[in-house]
């Protein structure tokens, strides 16, 4: 077996991407796991190697709070990065076409890892009652009401780095992962915003299709704002560059607007109308204030 995904000790374990109890809610062991290119992986093969600390010690009691609903929003962030973390590290063991092995991974190890420094030293959270976020959370962590108890799970790689999943309370969970929680902020705060930022498809659409277009209109948002990136660890404290209360604002083309679609499989005449919609005010403004 592989050595351990979260520490690199000697693997005795497998960690399931989406844990247990949540498969048992939404039975999903037989269901199938959308990847990007297009092929499917049965959930209960949607596995990483991990070492039997990182496996108890480590995560069962970060999964106990989830699951009984008494988690912070900094564990609710580190779930969302556990999840993204877990399904980059899987690409990697899977074939990009698998009737040619000769293409490669579906995600080469360098691209998937550059998320995992961050995430190393996020899950030592988990490890030392010290350990702090600055800002506690890390990203922005927003919660969504859900009319059904179905389950419904959004990865959105880099740049942009997003989880939403489907909680057994009829809620679902979104995880901006890099903005430092500048989107949270603005999203409860800013009711205009919330109104200005959704979208809606031609019919009726589907719950997976609603959480795709309130995500892409987050990270529109987010795509337009200059928010630091820089992260250094100081003292037992994962810290950001502090964040200006006035941000910068960014333009960007259409063919940004269209990759955010992509990710989320939104037709390109949906980014096209966003783009119409809100390109042009970013574009007239230096900065936003966002709090």
């Amino acid at each position: 077996m592989p050595d351990c995904a979260f520490c690199g000790l000697r693997a005795e374990t497998l960690e399931h991407v989406i844990p247990k109890w949540l498969q048992k809610h939404f039975d999903l062991y037989d269901q199938q796991l959308e990847l990007w290119n297009g092929t499917t992986l049965p959930y209960r093969q949607a596995v990483v190697p991990a070492c039997a600390r990182c496996n108890g010690d480590r995560f069962s009691p970060l999964e106990n709070r989830i699951r009984q609903a008494t988690a912070s929003q900094s564990d609710y962030y580190l779930w969302a990065l556990k999840i993204q973390y877990c399904l980059g590290h899987r690409d990697t063991t899977l074939l990009l076409d698998r009737k040619n092995p000769g293409a490669g991974p579906l995600l080469p190890s360098l691209i998937a890892d550059d998320i995992g420094v961050l995430a190393r030293h996020a899950f030592g959270a988990l490890d030392s009652p010290t350990f702090r976020f600055s800002p506690d959370p890390f990203g922005s962590v927003i919660f969504v009401d859900s009319p059904r108890d179905e389950f419904l799970l959004i990865d959105v790689p880099r740049p942009f780095r997003a989880v939403a999943v489907a909680l057994p309370s009829r809620r679902h969970l979104i995880v901006l992962l890099g903005d430092r929680g500048v989107i949270a902020t603005m999203y409860r705060r800013k009711r205009q915003l919330q109104k200005s930022m959704q979208l809606e498809l031609p019919g009726e659409m589907s719950d997976q299709s609603k959480l795709a277009l309130k995500l892409f209109g987050m990270l529109i948002l987010r795509s337009h704002l200059a928010i630091p990136r820089e992260v250094h660890m100081e003292n037992g404290v994962l810290r950001g560059v502090r964040i200006p209360r006035k941000l910068s604002t960014i333009f960007q083309p259409r063919k940004t607007y269209r990759g955010i679609a992509r990710m989320l499989r939104i037709s390109e005449s949906v980014a096209d109308e966003a783009h119409s919609r809100y390109a042009s005010t970013y574009a007239a403004v230096n900065y936003v204030r966002w709090r």
